[in-house]
């Protein structure tokens, strides 16, 4: 519904009802019940608004979300929510990214149960059938629930999962690990948890699953993730990867487009094989 768009961009933008309101030169009560689905905006302002959110009225109506493949509806997702920022961001390996992955940014229940819909698909479009989700941050806590839950919910596949090694299952030698990442850009941080798990159960992960898949090359030409596979053994699966995200740009399926040429170069040159 429109009004659920209205809030999430919002909030995304990091602003008040009244901030909105002043904005728009409309009464912070309006903005309330636009975004309560009380009422809807006068059609003259729907380019305004718009406008100040950097997006097209089709974008703002949700004209094309019936019509997008599921690797757009993710990608729409992570930009709508903003946990897909473009900009200048300084990556671990101290290479300058048109755009960063902020996982983070979910903080609402609607957020999560959609996250742990994604990831759940991921698992079962790659036939994977692990016996523990396991995540390393708190960044990823809140995802391995959803991910279980939906598991369990849509599909009868009861996972159990494990956070930090201090909270859920703690793996086991009798299990199948996959360990949820938003995205890997050095490796490191997944090399130092495979070590971790490795620690624990005599044997690294089986499964890495990442949100986006960078494709960027590592020490070597190779890719980072092929790196990765070929030296603990691990296969890693993403929803989608930077080629994905380019073309939803490209194909205006989300906002960025001024950064379309900055994410094209940056992809060439960082490429890995």
């Amino acid at each position: 519904m429109l009004g659920n768009k209205l809030k999430t961009l919002r909030k995304n933008k990091n602003i008040t009802q009244e901030e909105l309101a002043s904005a728009l030169s409309v009464t912070y009560q309006a903005v309330s019940k636009w975004e309560r689905n009380l009422s809807t905006p006068d059609i003259s302002m729907l380019p305004v608004i718009a406008r100040y959110y950097g997006i097209t009225i089709d974008e703002l109506m949700n004209y094309k979300l019936d019509s997008l493949s599921y690797k757009e509806r993710f990608i729409k997702f992570l930009s709508d929510n903003g946990a897909l920022k473009f900009g200048s961001f300084i990556l671990g390996n101290g290479r300058v990214s048109p755009y960063e992955i902020h996982m983070e940014k979910f903080s609402c229940g609607s957020q999560i149960a959609k996250i742990g819909e994604f990831y759940a698909e991921c698992i079962r479009d790659n036939g994977l059938r692990p016996d523990l989700l396991f995540a390393d941050t708190y960044k990823e806590s809140h995802i391995v629930s959803a991910v279980s839950m939906v598991l369990f919910q849509e599909f009868g596949i009861d996972i159990s999962f494990c956070v930090e090694n201090k909270s859920g299952v703690s793996p086991s030698s009798g299990d199948t690990v996959a360990v949820i990442k938003d995205t890997i850009a050095t490796g490191n941080t997944v090399r130092w948890i495979a070590d971790d798990i490795k620690k624990i159960r005599g044997r690294y992960p089986e499964y890495i699953i990442l949100a986006v898949d960078r494709s960027e090359r590592g020490v070597s030409k190779l890719t980072t993730i092929y790196e990765i596979e070929r030296d603990i053994g691990v296969k890693i699966y993403s929803i989608v990867n930077v080629d994905d995200i380019i073309t939803a740009v490209e194909n205006r399926v989300i906002s960025g487009y001024e950064y379309l040429t900055e994410l094209k170069k940056f992809r060439e040159e960082y490429r890995g094989i």
